[in-house]
């Protein structure tokens, strides 16, 4: 049963009729709100999905073998980013977002991302993964034996730039900016209303990111086309 459940959920991402889609979904036992939109993904062995009103998953992104995806209110993801765990194992200390991606009110992810969700990977409300290329990985070798596995988070209105990495158990403080290219590494923080960079990143300056920069992404999802089911 698991199994064909599993399998109908990934022909229904797979749909393009908004309406269809997300009352099978519902039928299956995920949590989808009727002002989500959904593109056309691929979606392998997710147990559930819960997207709030106006959240939005955009065309082609990979999920896999993962446990949870859950979008908040207005949270999005744009398209082309890979969703799966590198490693299966269980981690030493299970924080409960294992195999997870978690993203609060209005946050962003935007364009061909590789997100490792092992330990799970949290995003607060506006927090944003802007531009393309970054790579996010909630697990990494531990040189003194063994593998870390924890989660990753951008506090509230944080942001990290394009092209960047962050490793396992690393958190962008809020409203913090991680610069272009930068690399965090292992449980490295980034106080919050600063701007780091470089590899490793390091603390460049305070900042403060604008209201109005926020605002300009709190934009109503655009309304779906008309279906033609028959």
């Amino acid at each position: 049963m698991r199994r064909v459940r599993a399998l109908l959920t990934t022909l229904a991402f797979l749909l393009p009729f908004q309406k269809l889609k997300i009352g099978l979904l519902n039928r299956l036992g995920h949590a989808i709100d009727p002002q989500a939109l959904i593109g056309i993904n691929l979606v392998k062995s997710v147990k559930r999905v819960e997207m709030g009103p106006g959240s939005v998953i955009g065309n082609f992104n990979v999920f896999g073998r993962m446990e949870l995806v859950r979008l908040e209110e207005g949270a999005r993801i744009n398209t082309f980013n890979l969703f799966v765990p590198g490693i299966t194992m269980e981690p030493a200390v299970d924080r409960g977002v294992t195999r997870s991606l978690i993203m609060g009110p209005h946050s962003r992810i935007i364009f061909m991302h590789v997100i490792d969700v092992s330990g799970g990977v949290i995003l607060g409300e506006e927090a944003w993964l802007t531009g393309m290329r970054s790579t996010i990985l909630s697990h990494v070798f531990d040189p003194e034996g063994g593998i870390i596995i924890e989660p990753i988070e951008l506090k509230r209105r944080a942001v990290v730039g394009t092209n960047c990495t962050l490793l396992a158990g690393a958190v962008v403080g809020e409203g913090a900016l991680v610069g272009a290219g930068s690399t965090l590494w292992t449980r490295q923080e980034v106080a919050a209303d600063n701007l780091a960079g470089g590899v490793p990143a390091r603390r460049l300056a305070k900042i403060s990111i604008t209201e109005e920069a926020y605002n300009s992404l709190r934009q109503p999802a655009p309304a779906p086309a008309p279906e033609t089911e028959a």
